[in-house]
């Protein structure tokens, strides 16, 4: 075909001749639009010299491709579904503009070098930030300029912003298009569907493949360019050259495409293309399939391909994989952990996800108020998950429920800015068949009823039944008046136990943030959209008539912030005028804790719980007490696929930093309202708290120090014991200094502590280091030091806790000696210099996180012992290795290498050393 004058191709289109015959008047003003676009829309090639046509020739097919994709009743004016005048001038008139923003318009070229900081020199015009802005902001703009130029354009200025949103729709994704475009409209005194008019436009332009859509000369231009853009435009034009127009709408609706190619990666790419167009026509097949009228006759589905390769047989292949397979797969404990609850919570986590679209997306007018109801039934032996949120269409249950792995939440509507989409794999649904045996879904969506809460009461929706033992190639919707929103029954498995499935759900919902119905036996449970108090009954159970005996109290605290909420309890009591988290004096608070033990806390992300563990609170808040946190944003969050484990990552971090945060907030409300907030007090009251198992030092304290330094450096207190050469121990305890970490900082002085034993593990007596006995072997050994080296500054000793371990770990230059303790006992003293110690970065010279046949840290650090070894053990988890001799250079190079495993084979080797048993491995080394 040869490109002919503008207005002789649009007269000899049967959409012009309707409009002729329909009203003159709008068929001489599309020919005034076409001849004044004609120009600017001829310039784009000037800005994209290597794309396909995009003049108004392209216009042209893009309306002959719409006859061919529209039923026959559209033009026939005593049918309903017959074209009005105004619909086929925005039609044909977004089919020639709709890429009209590509061009830059009169007058503009100065504005725009200066707005993209482009010279005039030649090459502007295709210069890379030119088309980038030209490229993104061209629906935008295509829009803008018709509305600047309505008269001369002979637009009506009624139409002005239908035509508007018409032509942006080709950029929408198609919950945006719904989103955009599911509005009133009405013109020529009758309702139109802009969205269905829309679709009509998206669908013959992405099927425009012709003989005229590769400008002439275009190919040997991008043949002499070898520039990476050049070869991919030239792939881009060579598809279209190699199917010319040899893609056809049958008959009965289908897409059948013919087409020979000679370069391989030429027809990869036109199969892609295809794949795309699918999906596309699909998602448009949909929302004309919801229209009051239907008018496309094609249809969704799988085009007909017959694309040949010319020098040999060409087979995709992707990524295969067994469909039923995957189903029985992601279908299966191996996924979920057997855990019943995770189904539900998956189904209550999409209803909710549901509500919140819908209202993210409703205006007042929708009076919408979000409701999620969980109905448990014995007779059946079944449950169902009810909302009315914003349902689901034909497509949304095509493309996103019924197919594995395929998330609304990468659709860009639930991707705005301002949207966070809680939702994630595309996996959730098929957990409900770990407990039963078939679904059945009922659904309507809600985006036809915006502005018509009436009408959403009783809205056209369609229900379906999805069976695993059964599973079908095919679905069949049948249709159903109902609300907007979803409902999805469950016959359960026989050995599912209802009461046990209620439970489980109850356990993998802190709360919700919308209204969360739970129903059984006829009775209402009713999740609040807070998190739930720490009271008396949790903490302590049916012990609380015995706490209230021995007059421990809760101190409470809640406090909600825009992104975390928190709430946490704390059981004490007053003694001497001061709070203890003892429960009588000198016994722990575990005797009258619920199950005599360490409480659970609860965290979530949305109201789902997760769990989380807030490192570095300044107390060990679980053996007095617990917490209760939730994320009111789900945004930035990476979940394993279950949702039972939370990755690290920033949004992670923000969070736990943010409860932290709060909980130092309130911990301080505390200790003032109990008149407690004195260093020796909180010092107290830390070791109170991790007294019974609390108080683990012999492991490697990582970043603890600077970020207590940083937020909450008032509630550290450290017992600096003053070390003199002639004192004796009782009256330095009487001169102990109660110090936080603010003031510890601008202090000089060698601080001592007693962190280690060894020949345990050889037969040797256990002594405990946290003993009175431990304290005054310590002090002695000090204060032996002190009389011989006579230090110019201060001398200290603490007790063996977590605080002296963040010090240690914080001086890259501490020291250990190892000090034999009669015939079968050495321990080991361990010293640190406060001026050294580094209290706004990460601890140097270690090497964390091994993890193997022995988990720890290493420490490149001096030390002193009997028999000279290279290697010091600090407990179960902290290796001391000496500098600068063969196992430090062997494991460092293998640090170095990330060969943590071997290290970790190492160490384990290096405990049997020390057992006695000498390894000849490590014979080079030790």
């Amino acid at each position: 075909m040869k490109v002919r004058d503008s207005i002789t191709e649009l007269k000899e289109t049967k959409l012009y001749t309707q409009l002729l015959s329909l009203d003159s008047e709008y068929a001489e003003r599309i020919k005034t639009f076409v001849r004044a676009i004609e120009p600017l829309m001829a310039s784009i090639k000037n800005y994209f010299p290597y794309y396909t046509r995009h003049d108004v020739h392209h216009g042209y097919q893009v309306v002959h491709r719409m006859e061919q994709c529209l039923l026959g009743a559209c033009f026939d004016v005593e049918l309903p579904e017959a074209l009005t005048a105004q619909e086929i001038f925005l039609l044909i008139a977004a089919a020639y503009a709709h890429d009209l923003g590509m061009a830059v318009f009169p007058g503009e070229e100065e504005s725009l070098r200066a707005k993209l900081g482009l010279s005039s020199q030649d090459g502007w015009k295709t210069s890379e930030d030119l088309q980038n802005h030209l490229r993104k902001n061209h629906s935008n703009r295509g829009g803008r300029y018709i509305e600047e130029h309505a008269e001369s354009l002979a637009v009506p200025r009624n139409l002005v912003s239908a035509l508007d949103l018409m032509m942006k729709a080709h950029n929408y994704s198609i919950p945006q298009l719904e989103k955009e475009l599911y509005r009133p409209f009405a013109a020529g005194q009758k309702e139109s569907d802009l969205a269905q008019l829309a679709v009509i436009v998206c669908v013959a332009d992405a099927i425009e493949f012709s003989d005229t859509r590769v400008v002439d000369g275009v190919l040997e231009q991008l043949v002499k360019d070898q520039s990476s853009p050049a070869k991919i435009s030239y792939a881009e034009n060579m598809k279209h050259v190699c199917t010319g127009d040899s893609l056809a709408v049958a008959q009965d609706g289908r897409i059948i495409v013919s087409g020979t190619f000679s370069d391989e990666n030429v027809l990869a790419l036109a199969h892609r293309t295809f794949d795309q167009m699918e999906e596309w026509i699909q998602g448009y097949s949909d929302i004309d399939h919801r229209s009051n009228v239907k008018r496309l006759k094609i249809r969704g589905g799988t085009f007909h391909r017959d694309l040949t390769l010319s020098h040999g047989e060409f087979h995709r292949l992707g990524v295969r994989l067994n469909k039923r397979n995957v189903i029985d797969l992601i279908a299966s404990n191996a996924i979920w952990r057997r855990d019943q609850g995770i189904a539900l919570r998956e189904l209550v986590q999409n209803s909710v996800e549901a509500c919140r679209y819908r209202a993210h997306h409703s205006a007042p007018s929708d009076k919408y108020h979000p409701e999620v109801r969980v109905a448990f039934n014995r007779d059946s032996h079944s449950v169902s998950v009810s909302d009315n949120g914003c349902g689901m269409s034909e497509r949304t249950v095509l493309n996103n429920l019924l197919t594995v792995g395929s998330s609304r939440s990468c659709e860009v509507t639930y991707t705005e800015s301002d949207y966070s989409p809680i939702a994630r794999f595309g996996i959730g649904f098929w957990s409900v068949f770990t407990i039963s045996d078939i679904a059945t879904v009922s659904t309507a969506a809600f985006e036809n009823y915006r502005g018509k809460p009436n009408d959403a009461q009783c809205a056209r929706g369609f229900e379906f039944n999805v069976q695993l033992e059964n599973l079908k190639d095919y679905t069949v919707f049948r249709p159903v008046d109902r609300a907007c929103g979803t409902n999805i029954s469950l016959k359960l498995k026989p050995d599912v136990v209802i009461d046990d499935i209620y439970i489980a759900l109850k356990n993998q919902i802190l709360c919700s943030m919308v209204s969360l119905t739970l129903e059984l036996d006829g009775n209402e449970e009713r999740i609040e959209v807070e998190v739930p108090d720490v009271n008396e009954e949790l903490l302590f159970g049916v012990r609380r008539q015995k706490a209230s005996s021995l007059d421990i109290k809760v101190f409470k605290f809640h406090e909600t912030t825009p992104k975390a909420s928190l709430k946490f309890g704390l059981a004490y009591r007053m003694e001497n005028n001061k709070a203890t988290f003892t429960s009588e004096p000198n016994k722990s608070m575990f005797n009258v804790m619920e199950g005599h033990g360490i409480h659970r806390q609860r965290s979530a992300i949305c109201g789902f719980s997760v769990p989380i563990r807030v490192s570095s609170f300044c107390i060990d808040v679980l053996r007095v007490g617990t917490y209760h946190m939730n994320s009111l944003t789900p945004k930035g969050f990476e979940f394993s696929i279950d949702r039972q484990q939370l990755n690290n990552n920033a949004a992670e971090k923000q969070y736990t930093d943010e409860v932290r945060n709060l909980f130092h907030k309130g911990y301080r409300s505390f200790l003032k309202s109990t008149e407690s907030y004195d260093p020796e007090t909180i010092h107290t009251l830390q070791n109170e708290a991790a007294s019974n198992g609390g108080n683990v030092y012999d492991t490697f304290t990582g970043s603890e120090l600077a970020i207590a330094y940083q937020n909450y450096p008032d509630l550290i207190c450290n017992k600096l014991t003053p070390v003199e050469p002639t004192s004796r121990l009782q009256d330095s305890v009487m001169n102990a200094k109660f110090i936080n970490l603010t003031e510890l900082a601008d202090i000089e002085g060698i601080v001592f502590c007693l962190q280690g034993q060894r020949n345990f593990q050889n037969g040797g007596a256990y002594f405990p280091l946290e003993s009175p006995q431990a304290f005054e072997l310590a002090y002695a050994c000090v204060q032996g030091f002190v009389k011989q080296y006579s230090p110019n500054i201060p001398v200290y000793i603490m007790q063996p806790d977590r605080n002296f371990s963040m010090l240690f770990d914080n001086d890259p230059l501490a020291s250990a000696r190892v000090l034999p303790i009669g015939n079968d006992l050495e321990v080991s003293l361990l010293n640190i210099q406060l001026s050294r110690v580094n209290y706004k970065g990460r601890p140097v010279n270690v090497v964390p996180d091994i993890s193997g046949r022995w988990s720890g840290t290493i420490y490149w650090r001096e030390f002193q012992t009997p028999d000279d070894k290279p290697y010091l053990f600090l407990g179960r988890h902290r290796v001391l290795v000496k500098p600068e001799t063969a196992l430090h250079s062997y494991l460092k190079k293998l640090a170095d290498d990330n060969r943590f495993a071997t290290i970790a084979n190492t160490i384990h080797l290096l405990r049997e050393d020390e057992a006695g048993h000498n390894p000849e491995a490590l014979s080079a080394y030790v």
